[in-house]
């Protein structure tokens, strides 16, 4: 299969090759295209989060943003502050399987 992609220069690019895609239609030449962050797998998500009380929860202040899921009686509160670390959670809710991304 001759996938043709746009290619741009920058933090993506390079995954473009590392990962079968074609480049030789590229209108940037190959040497400008820079690694931009970690490689496949370089993010590990959160498998089986631990989960405190909100008034336990010291690390956060006030104005601190999370992502709030309910499902029927039961909430959970995922911080943006370690989204930012991690991206992905994989969590439930009762018998739900939940992915939370950022």
């Amino acid at each position: 299969m001759n996938l043709k992609i746009p290619v741009v220069l920058g933090t993506a690019a390079i995954l473009f090759t590392l990962y079968g895609f074609m480049l030789e239609n590229s209108i940037i030449p190959k040497d400008k295209i820079l690694s931009g962050g970690p490689p496949k797998d370089g993010i590990p998500a959160i498998l089986y989060p631990q989960f405190i009380t909100a008034d336990s929860a010291t690390f956060l202040k006030p104005k601190d943003q999370v992502i709030g899921v309910t499902i029927g009686s039961q909430t959970k509160a995922y911080p943006i502050k370690i989204l930012n670390w991690h991206e992905v959670v994989n969590d439930t809710i009762g018998d739900e399987p939940l992915a939370i991304t950022f």
